[in-house]
């Protein structure tokens, strides 16, 4: 029996009674999934979610109530079917503001596909947690299915219709960007955060795929270019020494000393790392809270990572070569090598490095199969610790040091992921802070970090002793989310924070050669040009501009990052001679520049 039939007799016997009992089941949903929006809208945006969300149900409600209309009609009548076919809205809606809380970037249906990277890092009771709530909610709501196929027309063509927007953005995004825009709804190319909260949770997310579709049509139809900066050919004509070279980037490597709202009663690191400090300098992340590939893309490739064609770009990488570090290195006669300590499929390392140029990938040997790999670790789901990391890197660097060629050594470390578990019995705490839960993100990873510092520390010191001559340099990938992102910054007084409070600073260390007049970079994609600035000692910065040195335009560094996407997705249409820069949507005749000057 429905809860209708529950509902005052005299509302079925009068035309007032039939009025009410039509609004309250057949109207009153609609006003309620509104509200309830609105309800999560201002929850979130009151801890750090996206707070100007009023204007945005100017253009969602249309486009939701279809689909939510089309999930009613499916189920039979009952109070029960409203509450199920709340759920998928509040969760996009919950899911996009914590996306942002803790990432600072807003949720794309692109991200999707990082999901599974995601649950390879959660931990096993929030997979289980996952799984059963979409278990719970597929089963209720084919529990309540209507039962007769005729029942379903309705249903369906409200469906069909909700298909075409989505299948239109994707399929034809010119023409559906041309509707929009001529409906007064666009990207805002500022800010995906105000798109997200004018245009509307849902309807931004349609926009940024067509979006990013229509730019991908572009990238497809983009002959070769021509980088004069990254050619090999020039790297060697200007070194003149081979030094090796070190990079190690740690997972959200924070240094607690940064909070200046906090009191630490012993200190947060160990006696040597005081010496690593001096070497200390500060460069701006592509991302907050996650993203491990967007650091390594820009640290590695020189270019910034602006997820224009995918949620992250080794994702797009199918192992064809692009121009990269490694590869200019390899070019150059040195020898790649990269250590990746967590599982292959991890942001699509291993096509994406074998793109990049490494010649040779050591994953875990957990992880590894009939993989070679010289990085012994047996325990499935979990994080090795820097200091057993570096230690095998070190044995590893003594092997490549006896072979006598240069090379290339690049370890990723992933211990710092959240959540940040410490095993105590063999780290217990040793910075006594105030003013933190001792249950908390922050504290656990003040913890850690006293005892990845050492770990750091030490390696620095015994691998200088190896290699005497060679460039080292250290990163974080991005700063943990802790307990509430942004806001955890701001509550304890994060003392570095990038333009717009997006908490992208992060500290880096160098240790090798430099000058009294040392360009330092200020962004991660910076490194590659320092590196080789250092490497050929200013040789090469002499023949191109080099970014540690001189400050890039927009276009430019769109048309170079334009060359990276199209030899590395392997989207090669047609060969030629095509400067960087002259794409659709970066011309070079645009700079009001020669083709060639535009390049160099």
């Amino acid at each position: 029996m429905s809860p209708e039939s529950h509902l005052p007799s005299f509302f079925a016997s009068t035309n007032y009674g039939k009025c009410l009992k039509t609004a309250l089941t057949r109207i009153a949903p609609y006003p309620f999934l509104i509200l309830v929006l609105l309800t999560v809208s201002w929850f979130f945006g009151r801890i750090g979610g996206i707070d100007d969300f009023s204007s945005a149900f100017r253009y969602d409600p249309p486009y939701l109530f279809l689909i939510f209309a089309a999930l009613l009609y499916t189920m039979r009548p009952g109070i029960w079917r409203v509450a199920i076919a709340v759920i998928p809205f509040i969760l996009l809606y919950a899911g996009t503001d914590l996306y942002y809380i803790f990432l600072q970037s807003i949720f794309k249906l692109d991200d999707i596909f990082l999901l599974s990277e995601g649950l390879n890092v959660c931990p096993a009771w929030i997979r289980a947690g996952i799984f059963t709530s979409l278990f719970v909610w597929a089963i209720s709501f084919i529990y309540f299915l209507k039962r007769r196929p005729r029942q379903f027309v309705v249903p369906v063509l409200l469906f069909i219709l909700a298909a075409g927007p989505p299948v239109a953005a994707y399929r034809m995004p010119k023409q559906f960007l041309d509707v929009t825009e001529f409906l007064g709804v666009s990207v805002l190319p500022w800010s995906d955060r105000w798109t997200a909260a004018i245009m509307g949770r849902t309807v931004s997310l349609l926009l940024f795929a067509a979006d990013k579709q229509r730019a991908l049509d572009e990238l497809v139809l983009l002959p070769r270019v021509d980088d004069p900066d990254r050619d090999p050919v020039l790297l060697n004509n200007a070194l003149h020494e081979k030094p090796n070279i070190h990079i190690l980037v740690l997972e959200s490597f924070l240094d607690p000393q940064l909070f200046s709202k906090l009191k630490f009663k012993t200190p947060v690191s160990p006696p040597q790392f005081e010496a690593v400090r001096k070497k200390m300098h500060i460069a701006q992340s592509p991302v907050f809270g996650g993203g491990t590939a967007q650091a390594e893309f820009e640290v590695l490739c020189g270019a910034p990572a602006y997820k224009r064609y995918t949620s992250a770009e080794f994702n797009m990488f199918d192992g064809t070569s692009t121009p990269c570090l490694p590869n200019l290195l390899a070019g150059a006669g040195y020898r790649t090598v990269a250590t990746q300590s967590f599982k292959p499929d991890f942001f699509n390392s291993e096509k994406a490095y074998r793109s990049l140029g490494f010649e040779e990938t050591n994953f875990p040997s957990i992880y590894a199969g009939s993989r070679p790999t010289y990085l012994k670790y047996d325990i499935p789901d979990n994080y090795i610790f820097d200091g057993d990391l570096l230690s095998q890197n070190l044995s590893y660097v003594q092997k490549l040091l006896a072979e006598g060629r240069p090379f290339l050594n690049y370890t990723l470390g992933v211990y710092g992921h959240m959540p940040h578990e410490t095993d105590t019995t063999r780290f217990p705490p040793m910075v006594d802070v105030v003013g933190v839960d001792k249950k908390s993100q922050t504290y656990l990873a003040i913890q850690q970090f006293y005892y990845r510092a050492g770990a750091v520390a030490d390696y620095l010191k015994k691998l200088r002793e190896m290699d005497p001559k060679g460039i080292i340099l250290v990163t974080s990938d991005h700063l943990p989310p802790l307990d509430l992102g942004p806001k955890t910054y701001q509550t304890y007084g994060y003392s570095v924070e990038s333009a717009g409070g997006e908490f992208r600073q992060n500290i880096w260390i160098y240790d090798g050669p430099q000058k009294k007049n040392t360009s330092w970079p200020h962004h991660y994609f910076e490194y590659m040009d320092f590196i080789l600035d250092t490497l050929t000692e200013g040789r090469f910065c002499k023949e191109v501009v080099c970014k540690n040195r001189q400050a890039w335009s927009p276009e430019k560094l769109t048309a170079s990052y334009d060359n990276l996407m199209v030899q590395g997705a392997g989207v090669l249409k047609k060969t030629g001679s095509l400067v960087a820069g002259s794409s659709p949507r970066s011309p070079a005749t645009d700079l009001g520049q020669p083709a060639q000057q535009q390049v160099r």
